[in-house]
């Protein structure tokens, strides 16, 4: 139940801000999202043995976001930019630091891959949205993985072990069966079909299915992360679904294919 009412709270807002936010507000809160996320993801990294560069890599998701989700006057050379800058800084901060070369590698690779994860990942949310008719396209992503998800997860306990008795992903995640992910595929292939029949576009059957394939993989991808961190949540700030980025692993996957999706056949 906590699950449930903790959906019934942040769905309407998130809807509403992905419709009627201004740019400048959408790109504020995907900031916010992105930082308690990489802040999860950090935290995951320390209980590893890993030391990233927790405020520094914060500071360069946050400007990661900002690169992709708002209007810039030359957008492709501003993020190569910031790419560059990201790395040079990170590895500066690794050289200012010789006490500490023998984590070097992993303190500045666990703290670029946060930025990139969840910079990145995030980031091409406000980019999507920025093209033409980009809420709407966004609302048939969350509309996708959210119902996929729902329907993966009743499913998955209901008939879980009943055709195959083995999980997909037994060392990765055992709870996830094929029962549910094959549930999950079908519910999102029937959102694509029922958008299909509304815009007359056949073609959104095969977005919602190859969306929600990336939206499972970036669950596993997610438990792959805290299971070899040894913890079951990334946090507890969302009751019933645990921190942000459990939250939001499946999205953050699906949106960069998404958003593929749009620059090839919706420049």
């Amino acid at each position: 139940m906590r699950r449930v009412w903790t959906a019934i709270v942040l769905v309407p807002g998130v809807l509403a801000a992905v419709v009627w936010a201004p740019v400048w507000l959408f790109a504020l809160l995907l900031v916010l999202l992105a930082l308690q996320a990489v802040r999860e993801f950090y935290d995951l990294a320390a209980n590893t043995g890993a030391e990233p560069y927790r405020l520094l890599g914060m500071a360069l998701t946050a400007g990661t976001v900002l690169e992709l989700a708002l209007p810039w006057p030359v957008p492709a050379r501003l993020g190569v930019a910031g790419m560059l800058a990201a790395v040079l800084v990170l590895l500066g901060r690794a050289l200012s630091r010789p006490d500490k070369m023998r984590s070097s590698f992993t303190s500045a690779g666990v703290t670029l891959l946060g930025v990139a994860y969840l910079g990145l990942f995030l980031g091409v949310f406000g980019a999507i949205r920025l093209q033409a008719f980009g809420s709407v396209w966004l609302v048939f992503l969350l509309l996708v993985v959210w119902i996929g998800d729902t329907v993966a997860l009743y499913a998955g306990r209901a008939w879980g072990g009943s055709i195959w008795k083995q999980p997909m992903a037994p060392r990765v995640s055992p709870k996830k069966s094929w029962e549910g992910g094959l549930a999950s595929l079908t519910a999102a292939a029937l959102v694509g079909l029922s958008v299909a029949i509304w815009q007359g576009a056949p073609v959104l059957i095969a977005v919602a299915v190859v969306l929600n394939v990336a939206a499972q993989l970036g669950d596993l991808m997610e438990s792959l992360f805290k299971r070899g961190a040894a913890v079951k949540d990334s946090g507890s700030l969302l009751p019933g679904h645990g921190g942000v980025l459990d939250r939001i692993d499946a999205m953050l996957f699906a949106a960069p294919v998404l958003w593929y999706y749009l620059a090839f056949f919706h420049p």
